[in-house]
């Protein structure tokens, strides 16, 4: 993948990485999930899963800004994004949010609709459930105690379903110890902002065509969670039963429906 491009945007306030990839004129707006390591350093690997999109679409894959800290909410990260997008003269852009980025991409399409043209909101949740309360709590406790591989383990064993993690038990054990004492507090910061999260008042704001995906065995937001979102927004919905939380990575079939919805009049 030759054409990934790794940058980040300054203004006074932040520093925020991304990356981007693709030849099309259509924005399209990855936002990930929350995780210990940066997404960007992965954009190659990104892009070889996105290469469907290449042709028609100019994909943009936005990390949290630089130098978090904890107090920082998911309505500023939506803020900084939108911000980032603006200094990158991103508008009318198809929005894909997964899990904490879907909590982002639904203040970005309420607050900033000139930005959004489409949105897909990934196994994610306008307020967090019992079950997100009770998974993050032990990650967030898992980070406080410096237990990288225990936390690593745990977050892999919640997000994939069990033939997935059986299947690439491998791989997970070589990544479990990777993160440094500098990404446990950031990861500390970013999962205590889950956990203040409700974005239900805020919904009815949301105008642009919306698609909720979502796993009938999401393990930490609960496949609830996106049922009532995809009910609050009256919008389409799609429920896989094999897939777990990163059901956005998992699913053979995703990437076909995205292009079906973006290409909807």
């Amino acid at each position: 993948m030759n054409n990934v491009i790794i940058d980040s945007v300054t203004t006074p306030e932040f520093v925020m990485d991304y990356a981007s990839f693709g030849n099309g004129e259509q924005a399209f707006v990855l936002l990930p999930g929350l995780s210990l390591l940066p997404v960007t350093p992965m954009a190659k690997a990104v892009a070889m899963q996105y290469r469907k999109f290449h042709k028609d679409y100019k994909v943009y894959l936005f990390d949290r800004k630089r130098d978090v800290k904890m107090g920082y909410t998911i309505a500023q990260m939506a803020q900084d994004t939108a911000t980032a997008m603006r200094s990158l003269g991103i508008k009318n852009a198809h929005i894909m949010g997964c899990s904490q980025g879907g909590m982002i991409a639904q203040i970005i399409a309420a607050n900033h609709p000139e930005l959004v043209s489409k949105l897909v909101l990934c196994c994610t949740a306008a307020a967090p459930s019992k079950m997100a309360e009770k998974v993050l709590g032990n990650w967030i406790k898992l980070a406080q105690e410096g237990d990288v591989a225990k936390l690593n383990r745990d977050v892999f064993a919640h997000i994939y379903s069990a033939a997935f993690y059986e299947k690439n038990a491998q791989s997970f054990a070589l990544a479990e110890n990777l993160g440094s004492e500098q990404d446990l507090k950031r990861f500390v910061a970013l999962g205590s902002a889950c956990q203040d999260y409700d974005s239900r008042e805020l919904l009815a704001h949301i105008q642009c065509p919306t698609l909720v995906v979502g796993s009938n065995i999401d393990n930490v937001l609960s496949g609830e969670s996106s049922i009532e979102l995809a009910q609050a927004l009256q919008c389409k919905l799609i429920m896989y039963d094999e897939y777990g939380h990163a059901a956005f990575d998992e699913a053979p079939d995703l990437h076909d429906h995205l292009l079906e919805f973006f290409q909807e009049r």
